[in-house]
């Protein structure tokens, strides 16, 4: 199935909404990383001086994971396939809608049909150095999941607000203009500060339950204050907890208590999340992968972050791929190989 991308006309819509009313459930009160709550905002650099070593050492472990697509956020899931190119996962809302050519769920291969982009496109140097600075990564979208015809880069439910892509070696530096890649290169594996091999791991991702720590890092578009990406920490609700703070979203006239909870696509959590960060990877204390930020908001002057569960994606991935012919799925898991 073809896609059209028609970049860079992004439009980006992390949705953040407050309430002043209702009272929040409580998740566990201290995180095993850090030892409290965190669910603070707080800038990358200053984040990585924390006096917790474990803290900053997982910060190390995932951050150069976490990159920005266009003015939103993207995660590098996953370096296991043929090529070791990177996997990535970010949210729909972030590429907008209406840049893809068709909203039935289907994939395109991007070493045959060029729709890569560099506008955008960053992700951490293999330095490891805080700073994106000013180079462009080549970004291919790969795969989206139905996309229903009524919704918008606002009402989008978490259930489609994914897609996947590939990310290469080709880079340039941002002069401003326009510029394109070549087809996607498949020769050399992706390059990229990875000190813990956290993409290559046997289990790069993780289900999660209620009381889990996260930790969630994106790029805010608020680049004056976190010029260098942000991070925030947290647990995550139980479902029961969940859908009564939908509830009580919705009774405090929030749009977000518009949109109902569904325990199977994702979990909420008591952690920040602000524009700019939608797309962004969200982790647990191992450094796996465990979701992506979709949506935001506060009740009674606390976050609420809603994720979109890693293990959802993998599903609907591979329920699509097993509808696929017999050629298909060569040129499907020629990209997502062991992640199948």
């Amino acid at each position: 199935m073809k896609f059209r991308i028609c970049y860079p006309l992004f439009i980006f819509a992390i949705v953040l909404f407050f309430s002043c009313s209702e009272d929040t459930p409580n998740p566990k009160p201290s995180n095993p990383i850090t030892g409290t709550t965190i669910i603070k905002l707080s800038k990358l650099e200053d984040a990585l001086n924390n006096k917790n070593q474990k803290f900053v050492n997982l910060l190390n472990k995932i951050r150069g994971s976490v990159g920005t697509s266009g003015p939103g956020s993207k995660v590098i899931w996953s370096r296991k396939n043929t090529s070791g190119l990177g996997i990535y996962v970010s949210a729909n809302h972030v590429i907008n809608l209406n840049n893809w050519n068709s909203r039935n769920e289907g994939f395109i291969d991007p070493a045959k049909i060029n729709w890569g982009v560099f506008v955008g496109s960053k992700i951490p140097p293999v330095s490891g150095k805080i700073s994106l600075g000013n180079t462009l990564s080549a970004s291919f979208p790969f795969y989206h999941p139905q996309i229903p015809a009524s919704a918008t880069n606002t009402t989008i439910l978490p259930a489609n607000d994914f897609y996947i892509g590939i990310i290469d070696n080709q880079k340039v530096i941002d002069n401003g203009l326009g510029q394109s890649p070549s087809l996607l290169q498949t020769k050399t594996p992706l390059e990229m500060y990875d000190p813990n091999n956290r993409t290559k791991m046997a289990q790069t991702w993780a289900s999660v339950t209620p009381g889990d720590t996260i930790v969630a890092l994106g790029y805010p578009q608020n680049k004056n204050s976190y010029p260098n990406g942000a991070v925030s920490s947290g647990t995550i609700y139980s479902d029961n907890d969940a859908e009564n703070i939908i509830t009580k979203l919705k009774l405090a006239g929030d749009e977000e208590g518009n949109i109902p909870y569904n325990s199977d696509v994702e979990f909420i959590a008591k952690a920040k999340g602000v524009a700019g960060m939608s797309g962004g990877g969200v982790f647990n204390k191992e450094g796996q992968l465990i979701g992506i930020m979709v949506r935001a908001t506060k009740l009674n002057n606390e976050p609420i972050l809603r994720v979109v569960r890693l293990s959802y994606i993998r599903s609907k991935i591979i329920t699509f791929y097993n509808t696929l012919s017999s050629s298909d799925r060569t040129k499907f898991s020629f990209y997502i190989g062991e992640e199948l």
